[in-house]
């Protein structure tokens, strides 16, 4: 069964009884939170749900994505607990991505697509969207040199403008699936070994890709900076 979770106003999920569990014992989810399933009538606290009393927290709690205040840690801690494993997403704001991206004429981006695509990897053994890359600009780049030199050798036909169409079908499907395996992957790791509680547009994705993957990485790792400043502090 799967249940969402609402603080604040704000819905997250969907999470299983074990997720629930999980990121109450990390203090990702508060026992007062509340949550429903489909076959729910109403919404219930989350300590109904697991059949746990509300106990009072000590220390600050992590909210999911985009509410409430960064967690408490003791200092030397990480955010969120066990996050020692992962080393946090490739740290540039997202409008020098695309400053930069266009003063080189797009090679900063697709440099920024693998960027983003290898750390994704290294967290989640899942992704997959290095290899869509990969082939994009492989196909991408060997159709252009073959239609250049096509254009040279044949100075009256120009058979090479058929090959151009089906390259760019191409190339654009294999980039859209790898934007996709990053959505993917990037809410499998932080709904998962860092929950958050991150949810991704299927159509900011689809139009902005690493533009819009790195304004949350951005966002991602000024929760994990607050959240270490917080825990250095006490």
């Amino acid at each position: 069964m799967l249940y969402h979770v609402s603080r604040n106003g704000q819905t997250f999920g969907p999470y299983t009884l074990e997720d629930l569990e999980r990121y109450v014992a990390s203090g990702n989810v508060l026992p007062t939170d509340l949550a429903k399933s489909e076959e729910m009538a109403e919404w219930v606290s989350v300590s109904q749900v697991l059949g746990v009393p509300i106990v009072a927290a000590s220390q600050g709690m992590a909210a999911p994505y985009g509410g409430g205040a960064a967690p408490v840690y003791p200092p030397g801690a990480t955010y969120p607990p066990g996050a020692t494993l992962y080393s946090d997403p490739p740290n540039l704001h997202w409008a020098l991505v695309l400053v930069i991206g266009i003063f080189t004429c797009g090679l900063f981006s697709i440099v920024w697509d693998f960027v983003q695509a290898v750390w994704m990897r290294k967290v989640n053994a899942r992704s997959n969207a290095v290899f869509f890359y990969v082939a994009e600009n492989v196909i991408n780049f060997g159709g252009t040199v073959v239609r250049l030199g096509l254009m040279f050798s044949s100075a009256f036909h120009r058979p090479y403008l058929g090959i151009g169409i089906p390259t760019f079908a191409i190339t654009l499907t294999l980039l859209e699936l790898a934007r996709f395996d990053m959505r993917r992957s990037m809410e499998e790791h932080f709904n998962g070994p860092e929950p958050i509680g991150l949810s991704l547009s299927g159509v900011m994705t689809f139009f902005f890709g690493s533009l819009y993957f790195q304004y949350h990485f951005t966002r991602i790792n000024e929760l994990k900076r607050m959240a270490r400043y917080r825990g250095a502090a006490i």
